[in-house]
């Protein structure tokens, strides 16, 4: 399941507002520069991740976006879903419903259908928080490996 880059995208943006202080506004410009995601996709990314409820958006003066929620309340599957990225391993598996065999082929439903589970059931536990105690404990070299 290769992650495209808008989701690895958002993933970061998300991250980068995860380590500063609750309640933390920060601008687009600003998490686009720390996460190393060009300024205009970041911008459509964060539109989407408002939309979706994960974050706020405030204009004017001390404007910017916020988490809705704490990071230990946000998933990595939430930011997957409010983007639109299928966790599948294979496409004939992706809800886009490309193979009608879903429901007689061995490989659906002997693998690829609980594997897609345990994917979705891995991410969906997987907060915000968790990714950046895992980010701080590391060398800080390792953490710009993006």
């Amino acid at each position: 399941m290769p992650i495209n880059w808008r989701t690895d995208y958002g993933v970061r943006l998300v991250y980068e507002i995860s380590k500063k202080p609750e309640g933390t506004r920060a601008t687009v410009r600003d998490l686009s520069g720390s996460a190393e995601v060009p300024y205009d996709y970041a911008r459509t990314i964060v539109r989407d991740l408002v939309t979706s409820g994960i974050m706020r958006s405030f204009r004017g003066v001390g404007g910017g976006v916020e988490l809705t929620r704490s990071p230990q309340e946000i998933t990595i599957l939430d930011v997957f879903r409010a983007l639109g990225e299928p966790v599948s391993l294979a496409l004939c598996t992706d809800a886009g419903g490309v193979c009608g065999r879903q429901d007689t082929c061995p490989m659906h439903v002997a693998i690829y259908n609980d594997l897609d589970a345990m994917m979705a059931d891995y991410l969906g536990r997987v907060s915000f928080r968790d990714a950046v105690e895992i980010g701080s404990a590391l060398p800080e070299s390792a953490e710009d490996c993006r």
